[in-house]
């Protein structure tokens, strides 16, 4: 051991980078809990927090769960060095297909949720063929695809919106238990938060514990390396996009069960929540570095924003600059933090040499 570190400890948020997003997040509901209170007291009114009670939490659970699935597949393509742009639309165009399936095709809803899956794989293949086979830049590949994405389904529905009159997808807003009394306040657990957890659980143990996981990072960290070390960097990335392409669909077939109408706007802007979500929890945009908790954190603290900002009743548009912002924010800091550690190994890298001297 170096003399200059013996001793040292390291810091826990060293040791583990999400520690830093969560910090983060448990701050942010701190200050929004004591924002609130000294409102309340301002108005003269004596109460628990709306914003930290188990109702509410539960909301941002309920409404963060689709936009999550989309944050963490996003997480993995942008593992790999790439982006997809083409989620929202895609989101859109599954779910109205869905709709059409089981209201105006007469399609068994099992079976059309299977067709509406296999699209959504589909659909992400096609693309991540072009991107892997061809070698171009999947930012322009995706932002085509998104277009693409947007004309079929307003093609399809004849820009109208599909409803789904007898609730068919019911099962996916059932709960999983029954409701809980907290606090006088009855508390629900949906499955379709349920799906959430899991895929967040099912995709970390893949990144972390298989060797496809592991070359997700190698790719993304130098493509070239990969490829001399055996690795194929073009079915990795084809891989992953279709496994994106599998939680767009989760993603669409839950967000339909919840609004239970396929319409263009349903997945508008969801891309960008998306990849807000994955930097802010620490995804890195040239690829290399990203894991599913930061994702998983990062999606929830995006949620609860908004929903704070919605009980303090600040002004829609806002949304808008502060999502902006917090982009803006994480990916200077992510730099920040890159160049610092650089240099700080250059240094440590310098001391060497003039000990070994």
């Amino acid at each position: 051991m170096n003399k200059n570190t013996a001793g040292k400890k390291t810091s826990i948020l060293k040791k583990n980078e999400n520690m830093t997003i969560l910090f983060i997040f448990l701050g942010f509901l701190a200050a929004i809990t004591i924002l609130q209170l000294c409102m309340n007291a301002a108005r003269g009114a004596v109460g628990f927090p709306n914003f930290i009670s188990p109702s509410n939490l539960f909301n941002i659970m309920m409404q963060v769960a689709c936009v999550g699935i989309l944050t963490i597949g996003m997480m993995m393509i942008m593992v790999t060095g790439a982006i997809d742009l083409s989620v929202g639309m895609q989101v859109s165009l599954i779910a109205i297909f869905t709709a059409l399936c089981i209201s105006d095709w007469g399609i068994a809803t099992p079976v059309a949720i299977i067709l509406a899956l296999l699209l959504s794989v589909g659909c992400s293949a096609l693309l991540g063929f072009i991107i892997s086979r061809l070698k171009v830049e999947s930012f322009i590949i995706t932002l085509g695809g998104q277009l693409m994405f947007q004309g079929i389904a307003l093609l399809i529905c004849n820009s109208r919106e599909v409803r789904l009159l007898n609730d068919e997808l019911a099962f996916f807003k059932t709960n999983l238990l029954p409701d809980w009394q907290i606090g006088g306040l009855s508390v629900s657990l949906p499955i379709y938060v349920v799906f959430f957890v899991a895929i967040a659980v099912i995709i970390w143990l893949i990144m972390k514990y298989t060797k496809f996981g592991r070359r997700m990072y190698a790719v993304g960290s130098n493509q070239d390396a990969a490829y001399l070390a055996g690795i194929n960097v073009a079915n990795i990335r084809l891989f992953s996009f279709m496994i994106n392409g599998l939680l767009v669909g989760f993603a669409s077939v839950l967000l339909l069960a919840r609004v239970n109408v396929g319409i263009i706007t349903l997945g508008q802007g969801l891309e960008l929540d998306a990849i807000a979500g994955a930097v802010i929890g620490g995804t890195a945009m040239a690829g290399g570095k990203g894991n599913v908790w930061g994702a998983f954190i990062g999606a929830i603290l995006l949620a609860t924003i908004g929903n704070a900002m919605n009980i303090l009743r600040i002004q829609a548009e806002w949304q808008y600059v502060v999502k902006g912002i917090i982009i803006i924010v994480a990916v200077s800091a992510g730099a920040i933090s890159a160049i610092l550690a650089e240099r700080k190994l250059k240094k440590q890298q310098a001391a060497r040499t003039k000990e070994s001297n």
